[in-house]
């Protein structure tokens, strides 16, 4: 029974029948191998892939979750990945990505995973995010591979940003987005709630009324990509932004930038600003 990519968010299994053979000389029996799955493993090599990409934007303990499996089998999914890449020539990363994987989100529990950008696959797992055990192990990649790295992406912790310096000297440094978009809903967020705390404290009923009617229950209408937004939450996100211009201001920023991210460096050139 081999796991296999959900279907239509049914969890679905591969009954096989593996031939089994005996050799003539040493009389050692053997199945054979399934060029889908990895020796040795309950699942396809398609679903590693795809478990991998989900950890990559969550933790460990809720991909599990999501997907019918343990926390042990998604982290050897993940070493796994890792170590098949890592067969390669390291010579050919040239644009790495530093970031951190949650065991189970909020406590604090981190593994850092090193990224090739370009495959957005991982390239080793580093069993926490020390930034001893991560230097650790980029120096065992040879200072002729660091020196010819041309990107690193980092989120906005500053001893990432010192490391790389120190062993990347012909990198650029660019911000992670994810960790950037977090910080711009934070601040949205943060606005938000100054704004209700604001219309809480108006000694004019009508108008703390009208105020709060449009604030409350809003953070999903703010937060949430605009185009992703169904009709229900399309009119409440309207009449928050009609009696804030700050949170409009700040919206339009958001959801200005979330669309910078998506586009290519060409299309980022030809923008009318």
């Amino acid at each position: 029974m081999i796991h296999d990519l959900p279907w239509n968010k049914k969890p679905v299994l591969l009954k096989i029948n593996c031939r089994q053979f005996k050799c003539h000389k040493c009389k050692k029996v053997f199945s054979e191998q399934l060029n889908f799955v990895d020796k040795s493993k309950g699942y396809t090599k398609r679903l590693a892939s795809d478990i991998v990409q989900q950890v990559l934007n969550s933790n460990i303990h809720s991909v599990a979750q999501r997907n019918g499996l343990s926390d042990e089998e998604v982290e050897s999914m993940l070493k796994n990945q890792a170590s098949q890449i890592l067969n390669i020539n390291l010579s050919q990363i040239k644009r790495l990505g530093i970031d951190e994987i949650a065991l189970v989100k909020g406590q604090g529990n981190y593994l850092a995973v090193l990224v090739d950008l370009d495959s957005h696959k991982p390239i080793e797992i580093v069993q926490s995010r020390r930034i001893e055990d991560i230097r650790k192990v980029l120096v065992g990649w040879r200072i002729d591979v660091l020196n010819e790295i041309e990107e690193v992406s980092i989120d906005l912790w500053s001893p990432y940003k010192k490391l790389v310096e120190e062993l990347m000297p012909n990198a650029n440094i660019t911000a992670d987005r994810f960790h950037v978009m977090k910080q711009i809903t934070e601040e949205l967020d943060t606005m938000r709630k100054n704004e209700k705390k604001a219309a809480m404290s108006l000694d004019d009923e009508s108008e703390k009324a009208k105020r709060l009617e449009a604030l409350n229950k809003s953070k999903y209408s703010l937060l949430k990509n605009e185009d992703s937004l169904n009709e229900k939450q399309k009119l409440k996100l309207q009449s928050v932004l009609e009696i804030s211009p700050n949170l409009a201001k700040m919206h339009a920023l958001k959801e200005q930038f979330r669309q910078m991210t998506q586009l290519n460096l060409g299309e980022i050139a030809s923008l009318n600003y």
